[in-house]
């Protein structure tokens, strides 16, 4: 893949993470509150679909504040010594517990990847410790431990994560933890493993540094320069990686997918897809993906990927470390795509009439207003049947554009009980309920107007099949 496609790829999140801290702190505070794991599609949803609002708010007040008071003075960042981790806090056993949800670390801890850094900061009253690391090039896992030396609970988030002057990406990045909390009560340790995906076009340093931020649940603060520097070499495993460019498509409901490289590594192995230009749908993903191995009447599956780097024309399907090229074939299977009509992305109002127009389909309504909502706030709700749930996702919606062609911001919505996405395992059933807010003085715009549909979940059931690699 060429760089600069792969770094269209992370655009939207990295965009808002540079412009505005305030982002950063939504998400320091959503970890503290609702737990890392079960909170992440929800707090990606809203940075995604509030970001750009948060941006403009902030960078406004920077404006105020400037214009009253002139240009801040420099601040100097405290300089803190890095030193050597005691070994009761760098044992690599405490970490292994997260190999039960990240298939890529039990793959690095079972093989004996990681490779021992032993190195530390402290300030006022935290130090972070960084136990070991590795990195095959497309995923880095980083073990860390936090010391809770106040008198607060507290929760850390890792800030960034540099190889010399290159950020590694942040978006679907992740510090997992060993225990039940994700936070820490004081006088306590906590494990972690960081976790996040790399651009494999680009050249990254030897030269790591890692920032951790940690938050504390009374004050509302978070302190900063916790900054780790250590080595972990990207190309480490490259030696032991193999890949595969296969020659065949697949085509679903009429649309093409590419396969463009097969990647086996160590740790995991990657299936990088493309969609073709030409297609008049807008695949948002593959359903049920299947990478099958087969030696005559010996066959292995690699089920339940993980979906990474994905945009409007690519995705990278992330399963676990195998070795099923090694057998006589090796095949991808899916059962379908999500995929909408590009010409059909949009979702059509009238505010004043409280009527949809249009939409990708027929299941989208709007619900009666209530005590929480005025005139410039709707309430979307849709619900799908025979949903495929466990491939399933909500629907995204952007910002808008007014009947004169003018365009204009989504703002955050004043309910707070309509949002969120449920989903029935036993019934095959999806609902998504949305606030929309169009903003103050939205009813004296020119009627209809026309939101943007940054996702939606339409499946369509087409079982396909694509051969990876022969040995034939």
């Amino acid at each position: 893949m060429l760089e600069k496609e792969e770094r269209v790829l992370m655009q939207d999140a990295n965009e808002v993470k540079a412009n505005a801290q305030t982002i950063r702190e939504m998400k320091l505070s959503t970890a503290v509150r609702g737990g890392v794991a079960q909170g992440r599609k929800r707090e990606m949803r809203r940075i995604y679909t509030y970001g750009v609002s948060a941006v403009a708010a902030a960078a406004a007040a920077i404006v105020i504040i400037f214009s009253s008071i002139g240009s801040p003075a420099a601040v100097v960042e405290e300089k803190v010594m890095q030193t050597a981790s005691a070994n009761s806090v760098t044992d690599f056993e405490l970490f292994r517990p997260i190999g039960q949800r990240d298939q890529g670390f039990a793959a690095a801890m079972e093989q004996g990847l990681m490779k021992p850094i032993k190195q530390g900061v402290e300030k006022n009253g935290y130090r972070v410790d960084v136990a070991g690391a590795v990195s095959d090039g497309r995923k880095s896992f980083i073990m860390f431990s936090v010391q809770n030396h106040s008198e607060h609970i507290a929760s850390p988030v890792v800030d960034s994560l540099y190889f010399g002057d290159e950020e590694a990406p942040s978006f679907r990045a992740e510090a997992k933890h060993a225990g039940e909390r994700s936070d820490i009560a004081p006088g306590e340790t906590a494990y972690y493993v960081y976790t996040t995906n790399l651009l494999p076009s680009v050249d990254y340093s030897k030269d790591a540094k890692m920032s951790v931020a940690i938050w504390d649940n009374v004050t509302q603060k978070y302190q900063k320069g916790l900054n780790i520097s250590f080595e972990l070499d990207t190309k480490a495993l490259k030696n032991q990686e193999r890949i595969y460019h296969p020659t065949q498509s697949l085509t679903v409901d009429g649309q093409q997918i590419n396969v463009s490289q097969v990647q086996f590594t160590p740790l995991n192995t990657y299936v990088d897809l493309e969609y073709d230009k030409a297609n008049d749908k807008q695949i948002f993903k593959v359903i049920s993906p299947v990478v099958i191995g087969k030696s005559g009447s010996n066959i292995e599956k690699l089920y339940y990927p993980e979906e990474v780097l994905k945009d409007n024309t690519k995705s990278t399907l992330v399963f676990k470390s195998s070795k099923l090229d090694q057998l006589d074939t090796t095949s991808l299977k899916i059962f379908g795509i999500g995929a909408v009509k590009k010409d059909q992305l949009k979702v059509v109002v009238d505010l004043k009439k409280r009527q949809i127009l249009d939409a990708p389909d027929n299941l989208l309504q709007i619900l009666p207003p209530d005590q929480e909502a005025d005139g410039e706030e709707i309430y979307f709700y849709r619900k799908l049947e025979q949903a495929q749930v466990g491939d399933s996702f909500g629907m995204w919606l952007g910002d808008f554009t007014d009947a004169m062609g003018e365009k204009h911001k989504r703002v955050s919505p004043k309910s707070t009980s309509h949002g969120g996405t449920t989903s029935s395992t036993k019934e095959d059933t999806v609902e998504d309920e949305t606030a929309y807010n169009f903003g103050k003085g939205a009813l004296d715009y020119p009627q209809p107007l026309t939101i943007d549909v940054k996702q939606y979940w339409i499946p369509v059931m087409d079982t396909q099949t694509v051969e990876l690699h022969s040995k034939h």
